[in-house]
């Protein structure tokens, strides 16, 4: 059946667009919002691929297609570049800069 015949997803569809006009409605900067939205998003980065370094290196689930060496850093690497760039990137937008 088709998005528009069915009642569950156009509640969700205007309570979602309900929700996105709350802070426009307060006067909020939308370009600051989507900025710090970016930052809060690059700080989970973290926690969301942590578990999959444990998990790719594990015999148990992935068997001889373990990570690498080199695999392992870049994923250790991505992971220390997203903490550093969430660590400088949400206070100052909580404080100011640009």
């Amino acid at each position: 059946r088709k998005p528009r015949e069915d009642p569950g997803f156009c509640s969700v569809y205007t309570i979602s667009l309900l929700l996105a006009a709350i802070p426009i409605g307060l006067g909020l900067d939308p370009l600051k919002l989507t900025i710090f939205s970016m930052a809060v998003t690059a700080a989970s980065l973290p926690l969301t691929v942590v578990p999959f370094l444990f998990l790719l290196n594990d015999e148990r689930y992935v068997g001889d297609h373990r990570n690498g060496m080199i695999s392992n850093a870049a994923v250790i690497f991505v992971i220390a570049l997203g903490f550093v760039l969430a660590l400088v990137a949400i206070p100052l937008q909580i404080f100011g800069g640009s």
